[in-house]
């Protein structure tokens, strides 16, 4: 919400003390203001602003902006939530919301339902993949905003609410009236076996249920027998840190430190150890996948597995969030995440990545295509730790550096241009008369490969919306569009999980991931032969090429 007039409001408190402040001799014979004096100038100026400013304001709003001007001089992670926002943010963090339970999207100007999450009220009434509400509670929802659609749809459990919908296939619209119910947003929202020997499992934030969540996978996932894993963390922003500890810890083995807070006292260290020990064989190989959109809890858990040697982190570094946030409530109604401490992996490492006064600047750096842990002048600058088994070299102060980097395949210029919802509108036609040939989606995964008729009929489809296209570009892209339109029919039919199980297993990092597989084993291989010697602790030599800074 940093608007232009929050800006405003932070440049006239600035102005005011330039112009108003007395300095008879220099700066060194300035008197400095106190906290007393600015509060009250905070308040001379928003009464100035009440009486004479030439349009009318909301004084509610610009004390808003006041608060975020002030957070402002602190960390990019402190921040401010407004009485409004904070309840999307609790139900972020929670997992959950009370609602009707659809994924959507606004595609030609219609509220189009992407899939009802499994179990939800707006499931078991019948909504479906591609239909199109075009009425809530008999008010028109054509070319409806995005937020509108938050306020309207969502509400508190045993409430109604009444949805007008145009389906594929139907003539007169079809009304439904879905009650509001308690909606669990699931953390692990994938969790199959990728091979026959490799588990493939996927934590897209860390939720307040998120380890209950991952201890069933893994518990499914043992049925199966595999015997290696691949962790994804990949665009997981991070979470509640209690969990990403009891995460960790099913990874680690019990009594074993898994990550350490400090704030500014010298007694602030709070220290989180391994109490459960591992959920899965000391024997199975980790990889974990992580890119520069994986942050904090997230890195907490690559930081963990990385400084024990149990697995290999792969792909790109991390954000570098290494700052601990409470949230404290305030007497508005809204809420104020602080930072209060950083973080430190086992083996000591800082993660907090260098921050300036450019909030914005701070966060385009971070995920920009120049990744500066592979640049060797950039790492050359870090602080160098080891990790704690088998003294393998790892860098501070940056986000968590992959002892493995994945190859960045880019889309082309056609792949860019064409949107999943092209391809999903498509799916909506003519998902119900593939589907019939296939009786369970593991027999369609194995056997339905979109052929001539279908891509005929896609590119009529592109032509028909006005997509402007070369044959030549038609028949270049043939497998990106075959994959497209296989994915998307699979969630037309069997949900979100089963297009996402079909979407890992075209992922080029995925598909890179499965090749080191061999280098995880060798590693582990390496780490029960130290430790079965005794010896599971190194310290870092007297003189490294440059020492730990804390």
């Amino acid at each position: 919400m940093k608007s232009v007039l929050t800006r405003s409001v932070v440049c006239i408190i600035v102005g005011l003390l330039t112009l108003f402040t007395p300095d008879p001799g220099g700066s060194e014979g300035r008197k400095k203001l106190g906290t007393y004096e600015q509060a009250r100038t905070l308040g001379e100026l928003a009464e100035l602003v009440r009486r004479y400013y030439y349009e009318r304001t909301d004084p509610v709003e610009l004390y808003h902006g006041a608060i975020e001007g002030y957070l402002s001089a602190l960390d990019p992670h402190t921040t401010y939530i407004t009485p409004e926002e904070l309840k999307e943010t609790q139900e972020k963090l929670q997992g959950s919301f009370e609602g009707i339970g659809i994924y959507f999207d606004i595609i030609d100007r219609f509220l189009t339902v992407l899939s009802p999450i499994e179990g939800s009220p707006a499931y078991q009434v019948g909504l479906q993949p591609g239909d199109r509400i075009v009425k809530i509670d008999g008010r028109s929802s054509i070319e409806i905003k995005v937020s509108e659609v938050t306020d309207k749809l969502k509400g508190p459990k045993g409430s109604r609410v009444n949805v007008s919908v145009r389906r594929e296939g139907w003539d007169d619209l079809l009304e439904f009236e879905i009650v509001r119910d308690k909606i669990e947003v699931p953390s692990v929202p994938n969790a199959f076996m990728l091979t026959p020997e490799t588990a493939y499992v996927k934590i897209s934030r860390f939720s307040s249920h998120t380890n209950r969540e991952l201890q069933d996978a893994l518990k499914k996932l043992r049925h199966s027998g595999f015997r290696r894993l691949i962790l994804d963390l990949r665009g997981n922003g991070g979470g509640y840190l209690e969990q990403a500890v009891e995460v960790a810890d099913q990874f680690i083995e019990r009594g074993r430190l898994l990550v350490y807070t400090e704030g500014r006292f010298s007694n602030s260290r709070e220290d989180h150890f391994a109490e459960e020990g591992p959920s899965i064989g000391p024997d199975v190989p980790i990889l974990v996948l992580v890119n520069s959109y994986s942050a904090s809890a997230s890195e907490i858990v690559a930081g963990a597995i990385q400084d024990y040697d149990r697995g290999l982190v792969i792909g790109h570094t991390t954000f570098g969030k290494g700052l601990v946030q409470k949230q404290y409530h305030l007497k508005n109604g809204g809420a104020v995440l602080l930072t209060v401490a950083r973080y430190f992996t086992p083996s000591d490492r800082p993660i907090q990545r260098p921050f300036s006064e450019d909030h914005d600047s701070y966060v385009e750096e971070a995920r920009d295509d120049y990744d500066p842990n592979a640049d060797p002048d950039s790492v050359a600058d870090k602080p160098i730790y080891y990790t704690r088994i088998l003294h393998r070299k790892v860098y501070g102060n940056g986000g968590i550096t992959p002892d493995i980097t994945l190859r960045r395949d880019s889309l082309s210029i056609f792949e860019r241009r064409l949107s999943r919802s092209h391809l999903f509108e498509f799916a909506t036609r003519h998902a119900p008369d593939i589907i019939d040939d296939y009786s369970d989606f593991e027999t369609f995964a194995s056997k339905y490969k979109p052929g001539r008729r279908e891509l005929s009929s896609f590119k009529n489809f592109l032509r028909e919306r006005e997509f402007e296209f070369t044959d030549r570009e038609f028949r270049s892209n043939l497998n990106f569009i075959k994959q497209g339109i296989k994915q998307q029919i699979s969630q037309v039919g069997w949900g979100r999980r089963a297009a996402g199980r079909l979407f890992v297993q075209n992922d080029s990092e995925i598909v890179q991931a499965l090749s080191y597989l061999d280098d995880a084993e060798a590693l582990l291989a390496s780490r029960i032969n130290r430790t079965g010697r005794g010896r599971t602790h190194y310290s870092s030599p007297a003189t490294p090429s440059q020492p730990p800074i804390r």
